[in-house]
C-alpha cells in the first residue's frame, strides 16, 4: 500500500521526504478520506501522535474466526469447534516488484472458551502446558505463498488455568520477543495479500495430583482470513521491507473485526513542484467480511499529517514558518462496491488549522483536532467476489505565513494503497 518512489524504511536508516506543503491539504483529507458521511461521534480521540507508525507501514489488530477440529487424550470423539484467532503485526503498505519483505512484531493467540476449563475443579486442574506446531502465515502471489513461525515447535509451560474462564494460549511466549514472520519475495506486479493460514496446538491440562488431560486444535480459517492486501508496483531494486519499533496499541478487536493504522505516503503539486508527505488513517471495528446483501463501515475513524523532520527543515530553509488552509478533495476509490469513487470532504471543506513548524522535529497534525469520524456504508456490487476500498487523489488550498491560498493537489498513491479488502460471503 504504497507509492513506488518513495524510500522506505529501513533498520537503523530514517525516511527522508522530499518538502512537502501539500501535506497539510493530504493530510485532512486523508482523515476525512475515511467519512463518505461525516459523523462525529462523542467523547472520542484523534490517534495520538505516539501511536503512528512511520510513513510507509502499516500496523493493525485483527480477530480472525477460525474452525478447530478438537480431539480429547486422542481417544474421545471429535469436535468442531469454532474459536478466534487474536494477531497483530506490522507490514509495508506497498511493495515494489521483487521486494524483500516481512511481517514483523508479530504476535498471536487463541482462546479456547470457558467450557473446557469447567471440570478443572472436580479434577483438581490448575496450569496447562500447550506445544504449538503449526501458526502459518500466508502472503499470496509471494514467494514462499507461506511461512509457519512454529516450524521448530513452541512450548508454553505452566499456563495458569482459571475454572470457568477461558483459556488462552499466545505467542510469543513470555519473555520473548515477538515474531518476525518471512521472508517473502513479492512478485513482479499485482498484489499481495496476507492471511492466516493454519494453526496446530497440542495442550495438556494438568493436576496437582499428576493427572493430565491431553487435548490437540488442528485448526483453519473460516469467513474472512486477510490481515491485509499491499499492492506491488514502481521500480524494482528497492531494499527489504523490514519495520521495527512501530507502536501497537490497539484494545482487542471483535471477533470478525480488525484494528489498524496505515501511514500512507502521498506525492503532492504546488506552484509545479512535487512534494513528499504522510497520511496517517486509523479506525477500528472494521470487519473483514462483507454479506452480499449488506454493508459495512468504518467507526471510530481518525487520522494525521505526518511530516519528517528533514522535510520541516527544509520548508524552514524556504522561510516557511506556519501552514493553514483547507481541504476540498479527498477521494476513495472502490473495486467490486459501491460507490466506486467518493469524494468525503464536505462542501464546505475541512479547515486545516494554523500549525508552527519546529526545526529537528516531525510534524503530527491531528484530523480532526478532536473526536473521530464515521465512514460508509460501502455496498458490493453484483457479482463481485471482494470489496477493496483504495485512497484516491485529493485537493486543497493551502496558506503559508498566513499568505494568499495556494492550489495543492495530491495524486492517488501509487501503487495503491489499500484500506481494507473485503471477500464478499
Amino acid at each position: 500500500m504504497r507509492l513506488a518512489p518513495t524510500p522506505r524504511p529501513t533498520p537503523g536508516r530514517p525516511v527522508r521526504h522530499r518538502p512537502i506543503r501539500t501535506a497539510m491539504l493530504s493530510a485532512v483529507s486523508a482523515l476525512v478520506m475515511l467519512v463518505p458521511t461525516l459523523v462525529a461521534p462523542p467523547a472520542a480521540n484523534a490517534i495520538p501522535a505516539q501511536d503512528l507508525p512511520a510513513i510507509g507501514v502499516d500496523t493493525g489488530r485483527f480477530k480472525l474466526p477460525i474452525a478447530c477440529t478438537i480431539n480429547f487424550a486422542g481417544v474421545l470423539p471429535v469436535l468442531w469447534l469454532p474459536l478466534d484467532v487474536d494477531i497483530q503485526g506490522v507490514a509495508p503498505v506497498q511493495l515494489g516488484p521483487g521486494q524483500e519483505f516481512w511481517l514483523t512484531q508479530g504476535s498471536g493467540s487463541i482462546t479456547f472458551p470457558e467450557w473446557l476449563t469447567t471440570l478443572a475443579p472436580i479434577l483438581g486442574i490448575d496450569r496447562a502446558d500447550a506445544t504449538v506446531s503449526d501458526m502459518s502465515i500466508g502472503a499470496t502471489n509471494s514467494t514462499p505463498d507461506a511461512v509457519n513461525i512454529a516450524k521448530d515447535p513452541i512450548t508454553l509451560t505452566d499456563i495458569p488455568v482459571e475454572p470457568g474462564k477461558p483459556l488462552k494460549v499466545g505467542l510469543p511466549a513470555p519473555g520473548q520477543d515477538p515474531f518476525d514472520v518471512g521472508p517473502y519475495t513479492a512478485p513482479q506486479s499485482g498484489k499481495v495479500t496476507l492471511g492466516f493460514n493454519s494453526a496446530f496446538a497440542q495442550v495438556d491440562l494438568k493436576s496437582s495430583a499428576g493427572f493430565s488431560l491431553p487435548i490437540t486444535a488442528d485448526c483453519k480459517p473460516r469467513g474472512g482470513n486477510a490481515l491485509l492486501t499491499i499492492a506491488v508496483g514502481g521500480e524494482p531494486g528497492q531494499p527489504p521491507a523490514k519495520f521495527h519499533g512501530a507502536p501497537l496499541n490497539f484494545p482487542e478487536p471483535k471477533s470478525g473485526e480488525l484494528a489498524g493504522i496505515i501511514n500512507a505516503p502521498y506525492q503532492c503539486t504546488w506552484s509545479g513542484q512535487s512534494h513528499d508527505v504522510g497520511i496517517a488513517v486509523g479506525a477500528d471495528g472494521i470487519p473483514l467480511t462483507v454479506s452480499r446483501s449488506g454493508s459495512f463501515s468504518f467507526t471510530n475513524a481518525s487520522g494525521a499529517l505526518t511530516v519528517p523532520k528533514e522535510t520541516v527543515n527544509d520548508l524552514l530553509d524556504q522561510g516557511v514558518t506556519t501552514v493553514s488552509g483547507k481541504v476540498s478533495e479527498l477521494n476513495l476509490e472502490v473495486e467490486g462496491g459501491t460507490p466506486q469513487t467518493l469524494n468525503v470532504i464536505p462542501s464546505q471543506g475541512v479547515p486545516i488549522p494554523a500549525t508552527t513548524l519546529v526545526r529537528d522535529q516531525r510534524l503530527v497534525v491531528p484530523l480532526p483536532a478532536d473526536g473521530t469520524l464515521t465512514a460508509g456504508p460501502f455496498k458490493p456490487s453484483s457479482g463481485s467476489e471482494n470489496v477493496r476500498v483504495m485512497l484516491g487523489g485529493a485537493r486543497a488550498q493551502l496558506a503559508f505565513d498566513g499568505g494568499a491560498p495556494t492550489e495543492a493537489t495530491c495524486g492517488k498513491p501509487s501503487p495503491s494503497v489499500y484500506l481494507v479488502d473485503n471477500p464478499v460471503t
